[in-house]
């Protein structure tokens, strides 16, 4: 049997348009057979998502992405196969998530002030109960007819020095990956290359990474080009780093994070799921 791979992916819990049981069906539907639901800083979809995973007989793998701070740089660490129940895992998502809602309120305050009513409200009402983030605030404003596009709308109100732009005092590197690791769990950058760090950054980024005890790079993701599955194979192999696989999936209308559509992993490279 082949085994098919995707261990970066988001359910209606966080910011993805399918519920947790909607997306193991959909991922087992597209072949994969071991997926890690990575919710951002919350734990609350894996529930439902692994007796999903046992009705479509596929691995479903404890994970999440955690928001931290490296440098004044927000990153994003993925955690997988780790105990969901820990107590410094929920507390960390507690913690999180009051962050998140804090920055929500602020958003829909400085929306505002540019004359976009309601903002947080209808968020909130796309969030449906899930973890609010930048990307329901995207949905609302194109519902809203304030921009056409995702990329339309962080590039005119979620980015710094954007009317809606709200900055984030996230956990430090050290302390995300500690709290993974205390959970049994391994860390994994999440799309390394997305940063728009220079090259001695990311490096500097990756060896501190390390030495804090991080195990492993996502080397292919849904949107990456040949040059860049190369580029983030080299960064794993010089700083011995266990690879990973994911698509970053949110909905289907985005055509470069789909299900099953990943490229296969490089040789050369220990995939990340032999470290469990």
């Amino acid at each position: 049997m082949s085994y098919v791979f995707d261990l970066h992916t988001h359910s209606t819990a966080s910011d993805g348009i399918l519920s947790p049981e909607m997306l193991v069906e959909k991922a087992s539907t597209a072949g994969v057979n071991t997926l890690a639901l990575t919710d951002h800083d919350t734990v609350a979809g894996l529930a439902a998502a692994q007796i999903a995973a046992k009705k479509y007989n596929i691995t479903l793998i404890n994970g999440i992405e955690l928001s931290c701070l490296w440098n004044n740089k927000t990153i994003h660490i993925v955690g997988l196969n780790f105990d969901p129940e820990n107590k410094t895992i929920i507390n960390a998502t507690i913690n999180l998530n009051h962050l998140r809602e804090e920055r929500a309120i602020k958003i829909g305050e400085k929306l505002k002030k540019v004359g976009i009513e309601n903002a947080y409200e209808n968020a909130k009402r796309i969030a449906a109960g899930g973890t609010v983030t930048r990307q329901h605030f995207s949905t609302f404003l194109i519902e809203n007819g304030n921009a056409k596009s995702q990329t339309d709308v962080f590039k005119r109100y979620l980015v710094n020095n954007k009317p809606g732009y709200v900055s984030v005092e996230w956990p430090s590197l050290e302390e995300t990956i500690a709290k993974i690791s205390g959970a049994g769990g391994i860390s994994v950058i999440a799309h390394p290359l997305i940063y728009k760090l220079t090259a001695t950054k990311l490096r500097n980024l990756i060896n501190e990474f390390k030495v804090l005890g991080g195990k492993a790079i996502e080397v292919v993701t849904g949107h990456s080009q040949s040059a860049e599955i190369e580029l983030a194979t080299n960064y794993a192999k010089r700083f011995g780093m266990a690879a990973s696989v994911g698509s970053d999936f949110h909905n289907e209308n985005i055509a470069w994070s789909q299900l099953g559509k990943l490229a296969e992993l490089p040789r050369g490279l220990t995939p990340v799921w032999e470290l469990w």
